[in-house]
């Protein structure tokens, strides 16, 4: 309960409940006037403000990409998750303006709702469901410097306020129009979306080599004859697999096949890792699961978890480099790379996952994005021995069969793939960085001209400004003392960027 004695100008006509002017929301709003004497809301900065389609559509095995609130992250859209609607529905879906074009600003709506992210050039085209806005932005602000402040403070601040129920459970569309945006040097807008920028930069060139190296390693599986008769007779039976599918001709074909190429065990250049984990070392422990694994990357990321009731199944103590492979569901290409290196606290992996350590970060990026090709995968499923869902042993990634590559080529791929890798990482730190920066400029920590400076230097080729700003950076904010910095290692940054740069250019 609270009393707070709000003046008649500051009444917004409909807005006569109590909690909209709580102590705690006005105060909010008074950090934030701080930051800019003009501002402007979402409705003036667009064209038009609406959602996507609220009819359910039929979905379609392929087609066309539908998103709703889940694919639309922090200045990130995710287009892998995605269901898929027919041409014939999109033509529809485009004539009611439930189709983005470059420059839209999206918005969730449901779930994590006020997450931002602008559509831009060469995205495919997509329809949207009704959890997600489309804002047909129009204005001279820096559209990812507006997604930075909606996804910072600033902009959650005011969802939360303008939520009826005084708890975010879902947007609505006059909500969102009446959010307003503060109107800054267009230097520091450009300093701000300049790290969104390169963060999406950093991604595509990420997946582009990752792609590339895809399309060079062998594929024996297409080469094989594909057996299609209905039954078949088993030969070389051994007596711990007396299951019909372990002797398919098709997995008898592929194996013959990478035999005769030369191939190996995969057991003869890694080492499966049991080795326990410390309870005893920390309060809390960085805990490796299933659901951490991002399909599209091949990383799994980490939940910092107590001590005191550790799931039963925390089981391996891990390490950066080392590669997960899901003995649960294997093809689904659950295979994950470990890419954070955690020295404060354990880092441990689920019994769920067979855990394989490579000999150098860079062999283990190779052979990581092996194990999620197509040769792999039918590998894994040979030694199903799942009944209601696929499951293997943790030890059959040991014994299936790799081609002999090149140590060269092993070398020079795995360092692409392992700078493929930090990329991903370093995209998810700048986008973070671009949130954190408008934060500080609404705490008051940094200012204005900081920003201008900082911009300035970078055009004149001088990242002094600019590496001492992010220095500063942390996921606890900015210059707070004993915080762990948000960037380790900004001279990788910096060489990770020009590369991506290079590679943009010599498309």
């Amino acid at each position: 309960m609270f009393i707070n004695r709000i003046s008649p100008h500051e009444i917004v006509k409909h807005r006569i409940e109590a909690e909209y002017y709580s102590p705690e929301k006005m105060a909010q709003l008074i950090v934030l006037r701080n930051l800019s004497a003009k501002w402007k809301s979402l409705d003036d900065l667009c064209e038009f403000i609406t959602d996507g389609t609220h009819q359910t559509p039929n979905y379609t095995a392929l087609g066309v990409p539908f998103l709703s609130s889940t694919n639309i992250g922090e200045s990130q859209i995710d287009f892998e998750k995605t269901k898929f609607v027919s041409e014939t529905a999109f033509v529809e879906l485009k004539r009611t303006k439930c189709s983005p074009i470059p420059g839209d600003i999206l918005i969730s709506k449901n779930g994590k709702v006020g997450t931002a992210s602008v559509y831009r050039e060469g995205y495919p085209a997509v329809g949207l469901f009704v959890s997600v806005a489309l804002l047909r932005y129009q204005a001279q602000l820096d559209s990812d410097f507006v997604c930075a402040f909606l996804n910072s403070n600033g902009g959650q601040w005011q969802f939360k306020r303008a939520a009826k129920t005084g708890v975010i459970t879902n947007l609505h569309l006059e909500e969102i129009r009446e959010v307003e945006i503060p109107i800054l040097d267009e230097t520091v807008q450009k300093y701000i979306g300049d790290k969104v920028r390169q963060a999406e930069q950093l991604r595509a060139w990420a997946k582009s080599v990752q792609q590339q190296a895809s399309e060079l390693l062998p594929a024996y599986i297409n080469e094989i004859q594909r057996y299609e008769a209905k039954s078949y007779r088993a030969k070389n039976i051994i007596p711990e697999r007396l299951d019909s599918l372990f002797y398919h001709p098709d997995y008898i074909a592929l194996e013959g096949k990478m035999k005769a190429k030369g191939c190996k065990r995969l057991g003869l250049i890694t080492t499966q890792i049991k080795d326990s984990w410390d309870k005893k070392k920390a309060e809390a422990f960085e805990y490796y699961e299933i659901g951490g694994l991002d399909i599209t990357t091949g990383q799994v990321s980490s939940t910092k978890t107590h001590t005191v009731g550790a799931p039963s199944r925390a089981k391996t103590k891990v390490q950066q480099g080392d590669v997960l492979v899901s003995t649960v569901r294997p093809n689904r290409k659950n295979v994950g790379f470990i890419v954070d290196s955690v020295t404060e606290s354990e880092m441990v992996a689920t019994s769920g996952f067979s855990v394989l350590r490579f000999s150098s970060l860079a062999q283990a990026a190779f052979y990581h994005a092996w194990l999620r090709t197509d040769d792999a995968t039918a590998q894994l499923m040979r030694w199903n021995s799942g009944s209601a869902y696929p499951a293997i042993d943790d030890d059959v990634p040991l014994n299936i069969i790799i081609p002999d590559f090149e140590q060269t080529f092993v070398d020079s791929w795995g360092q692409k793939l392992l700078d493929a890798q930090f990329a991903y990482v370093y995209a998810r730190r700048l986008t973070e960085a671009a949130k954190t920066l408008v934060e500080a400029l609404i705490e008051g920590q940094l200012n204005e001209q900081q920003l201008i400076q900082a911009q300035q230097a970078l055009d004149d080729g001088d990242n002094s400004l600019d590496q001492a700003i992010l220095s500063k950076l942390s996921n606890e904010g900015y210059a707070i003392d004993g915080a762990t910095p948000l960037f380790s290692d900004l001279d990788e940054l910096y060489r990770l960027l020009a590369s991506a740069a290079q590679a943009e250019t010599e498309e």
